[in-house]
């Protein structure tokens, strides 16, 4: 007996200590996916991060290493009474003279102030100043609103009535005044640098001023309701297309089902700009060119659309469809009624796909369309310069912070769907 009772203690005991090992082993796999997963995460956010933080600098900040936007640092430096902010519009002439000589003056508007006209020496009281952001009304717009920062401590800037700000002339020797004001130091003065290059993309000052129409015609608006119409249109028609295609595949028998299928998964190996030059002839030919329609029927039909939906269609049990056939449905209305419904999960998955893939889409764009009016936002994104050819970075991150919107959106609402659609779940009986 004692022997007996020490064989089922010592086993009793190594079961204790396997179901310890294996606790032990299942919560180092734990830590380890943790593990994983935060650094899968923080190689997609932080670039999301730093493009956001791009977007709140100004042409100035850029090339400094510096992470933070001077905007947000400034907000440590409003209890200092001694700085002064002081805004002018420039022309391309003299924000270029101020970029050239990096000399920029403040002082209180004098006598001798006449705007443009050199003057041979610096006036009374003049303080050296610094850009701490340039602006413009619009991405087209022929002048720069410039904010100056200086220290002031005899406060003769802060107490002048009216102000002026002055430039480096041609000769390096003489001084250009300029108009200026004197702009508060709190934080919606902040608040509104910091935004300034949301303002400049979105042509904020046309929409408030009530010009929605002339707002929509050109510029960065009209590029994100282009990219909108074509991806809402190739969504819709391609699920269409897609899943009536997939139907054919899946539930109907016709000669050649097998063949055609097979030589349509060999279209997924083509890559698509191979088909740039045709697709651009044959538009061209056809008198599509620079339309919606030339940017939509690319995308109308996919065959990994087909492929996917077909598989999935493949779970859904004949005698559904045979119940509604007995019924007296017609092959359309088995599809539009019985598969349809059952197969929403894939078809949300698909949605996300095609969705994404329009809206990122930029040689289609770039080979069939050559009109500023029928840009989409990536194609409007990658021309984004002036007649230079100097690109202002800080306003083309902002244009990609805002053009990742839609695509959070439309994951958010077709989340849930979209998860259970990429798992394939199979139909119950």
């Amino acid at each position: 007996m004692a022997d007996k009772l020490e064989e089922e203690l010592s086993e009793e005991g190594l079961s204790d200590y396997h179901a310890w090992r294996l606790g032990e082993r299942s919560a180092l796999r734990n830590i380890l996916s943790v593990v994983v997963l935060t650094l899968f995460a923080a190689t997609v956010i932080i670039p999301f991060v730093y493009m956001v933080m791009m977007a709140f600098k100004g042409p100035s900040e850029f090339g400094r290493g510096r992470f933070w936007p001077d905007a947000m640092v400034d907000l440590t430096t409003l209890g200092n009474k001694d700085l002064v902010w002081v805004r002018a519009d420039l022309t391309g002439e003299q924000s270029a003279a101020i970029n050239r000589s990096g000399e920029v003056g403040l002082a209180p508007r004098s006598s001798e102030f006449r705007p443009g006209l050199p003057m041979d020496h610096p006036p009374v009281g003049m303080i050296f100043a610094r850009v701490i952001s340039l602006e413009k009304a619009a991405m087209d717009s022929p002048t720069v609103t410039a904010l100056f920062q200086a220290e002031d401590p005899a406060h003769q800037i802060i107490n002048a009535g009216a102000v002026m700000a002055l430039a480096r002339g041609g000769d390096q020797k003489s001084w250009v005044p300029v108009s200026a004001v004197l702009v508060p130091r709190n934080f919606s003065s902040l608040m509104s640098r910091l935004f300034a290059n949301y303002r400049t993309l979105l042509d904020w000052g046309r929409l408030s001023s009530g010009r929605v129409v002339a707002w929509l015609s050109d510029g960065y608006p009209r590029w994100y309701i282009n990219s909108l119409f074509v991806a809402f249109s190739t969504v819709a028609l391609g699920l269409f297309f897609d899943s009536l295609a997939a139907f054919a595949f899946a539930k109907m028998n016709f000669p050649f089902r097998d063949g055609l299928f097979a030589l349509l998964l060999m279209t997924i190996m083509i890559p698509y700009p191979v088909t740039l030059v045709p697709s651009f002839f044959l538009f061209a030919k056809m008198g599509l060119y620079n339309t919606y329609a030339a940017l939509i029927i690319p995308g109308m039909v996919s065959a990994f659309g087909i492929f996917l939906v077909r598989q999935y269609m493949q779970t859904i049990p004949d005698e559904m469809l045979d119940a509604a056939r007995v019924d007296g449905a017609s092959d359309f209305s088995i599809y539009r009624f019985v598969v349809l419904p059952a197969a929403r999960p894939i078809l949300a998955a698909l949605a996300v796909f095609r969705f994404i893939w329009q809206w990122n889409t930029y040689l289609y764009p770039l080979v069939l369309t050559n009109r500023d009016s029928m840009k989409t936002v990536q194609l409007g994104l990658a021309t984004m310069q002036d007649a230079y050819g100097t690109v202002d970075y800080g306003l083309q991150m902002a244009g990609a912070a805002v053009a990742v919107l839609p695509i959070l959106v439309v994951y958010a609402i077709m989340q849930k769907h979209f998860i259970s659609g990429i798992t394939l779940g199979s139909v119950k009986d």
